[in-house]
């Protein structure tokens, strides 16, 4: 379990990412990359992660923002390989 001592949250995984501004926890870096606009040192701000398309996953550990994955997309894959 990671802690982030600025904040209290918690998570798993070493692929997670957590942005040390907003303290939204995310699946991925391309996940956390896409709430953050603006140049930086200039205007860089994060944005709310519902906004640019991500949708929240409830882990056992806490809120987890990812990218939405395509519907049936693991039926369809297993469809496929048979």
């Amino acid at each position: 379990m990671i802690n982030h001592p600025a904040c209290g949250k918690s998570w798993t995984g070493l692929r997670r990412s957590h942005c040390p501004v907003c303290h939204e926890t995310f699946n991925s870096d391309s996940a956390a990359d896409k709430h953050r606009t603006g140049k930086p040192g200039i205007d860089r701000r994060c944005l709310p992660p519902a906004e640019v398309g991500l949708v929240a996953v409830e882990q056992p550990w806490g809120l987890c923002w990812q990218t939405p994955g395509a519907e049936g997309a693991w039926y369809a894959s297993t469809e496929t390989a048979a």
